[in-house]
């Protein structure tokens, strides 16, 4: 597989090519093929000061969880606290560990000391997918302010989600997958409940208060409904199309900060690749999600930029369950595979960064796979992204241990 001639590639040197693909777009997706890699974090960082100093960006969307992101938005617009807690108690997924986001986090807090002005919100649903708590205490905060009579509802949301309250969401499913139905149901029965008296009352004296609370309860309601998802997944025979609350909650999440900061911010939005593409992703042969990106490219088609990042040769991440961990689990290291036959990463094979400009190319027979952690997944790249930075090589950030 060739990449078609009217395909640009643009030299990494500096990021004019960059500004060139954004544009005049409010809102732009940096993804990433797989989580906590240096050479992706640290591109990252610099795209997004970039962004921010030389095109007016005033926002950081995160794919961590939503609740737990206050803690982030707070600290670097100069709250108290010290970085190491704020990255490990600020990020779901262990993605503040990595010493390129806490390098990110520092130059954000200095930049804003220095009279910026960024803002920080995670969009997805709390701890990591495996627990409803984080958000409901923040609508219980509401709550107590402003209806003390209504924080029963949130008690009965907890108790009704106990029996499956985990670390991360691998943990949480599985229990899960034990609870009967009337178990299943009385849990989404009771986060309903909540969202559904949110909806109810009247806002309190600053309606966009109102507006978070209820898109807390909505996280717990989609994360709820993502365990259920899960377990329908995984029965024989699944439907052709299928739903991920999550990727409905991402996006659900940027509508919420474009009405909070106005049409007009310019909205940086990181997340993997898969979260981050225009076309639906394919989980597994036959089946098929809408994700998040394709929910933000029908809402804004070409205010909506996604910029994809991939790289050819090196190591990559795993995960495996593990108690004692931070979040319930360990990241380790892997070697890649070769690249894909009929992979973007084959059709490139570039020495040094390039930027790839797809937008011409739009409709022609394309790559048909790109890498997707360590595994690769079929995608009609060209309709995916509209450019792909393509790396030589990628490894693991610091903290993630070795194979063994």
């Amino acid at each position: 597989m060739t990449l078609p001639d009217t395909i640009r590639r643009l030299p990494m040197d500096d990021l004019s090519s960059v500004a060139e693909l954004v544009g005049d777009a409010h809102l732009v997706a940096i993804g990433e093929n797989n989580h906590h890699i240096r050479e992706f974090g640290l591109l990252r960082d610099r795209i997004l000061r970039f962004l921010v100093t030389e095109l007016g960006f005033g926002v950081l969307a995160f794919e961590s969880g939503f609740a737990e992101g206050q803690l982030v938005d707070d600290w670097i617009r100069g709250g108290a606290g010290d970085l190491e807690t704020i990255a490990r108690e600020g990020f779901t997924f262990r993605f503040g560990e990595a010493t390129e986001v806490r390098d990110m986090l520092g130059w954000l807090r200095a930049h804003n000391a220095d009279g910026g002005r960024v803002r920080y919100a995670g969009v997805d649903v709390p701890s990591s997918g495996g627990s409803v708590v984080p958000g409901l205490a923040l609508v219980r905060d509401y709550l107590e302010k402003y209806a003390p009579t209504e924080v029963s509802y949130v008690d009965d949301a907890v108790t009704a989600t106990e029996p499956y309250v985990a670390a991360n969401n691998a943990v949480a499913s599985g229990r899960y997958a034990e609870l009967s139905t009337a178990s299943r149901d009385a849990a989404a029965a009771a986060l309903s409940r909540l969202a559904l008296r949110l909806d109810a009352l009247e806002p309190g004296s600053d309606p966009y208060d109102h507006k978070i609370a209820r898109h807390h309860a909505l996280g717990a309601l989609r994360l709820d409904e993502q365990l259920r998802e899960f377990v329908a997944l995984g029965q024989p025979n699944p439907p052709a199309l299928v739903a991920s609350s999550r990727d409905i909650y991402q996006a659900a999440t940027v509508r919420l900060l474009r009405e909070v900061f106005g049409p007009d911010e310019r909205i940086v939005l990181m997340v993997h690749n898969g979260h981050a593409q225009r076309v639906p992703m394919e989980l597994m042969p036959g089946v098929r999600t809408r994700t998040a990106g394709n929910y933000l490219a029908a809402d804004f088609g070409t205010d909506y930029v996604v910029l994809g990042i991939t790289a050819g040769t090196g190591s990559t991440t795993d995960l495996r369950l593990d108690a004692k961990a931070n979040q319930g689990f360990e990241v380790f290291s892997r070697p890649l595979d070769e690249p894909a036959d009929g992979s973007v990463e084959q059709a490139v094979h570039a020495s040094a960064p390039v930027l790839l400009d797809f937008r011409s190319a739009q409709g022609i027979a394309g790559p048909s796979s790109i890498r997707h952690a360590y595994t690769t997944m079929r995608v009609d790249v060209l309709a995916a992204f509209d450019g792909l930075i393509y790396l030589p090589t990628m490894s693991p950030s610091s903290f993630v241990a070795p194979d063994h």
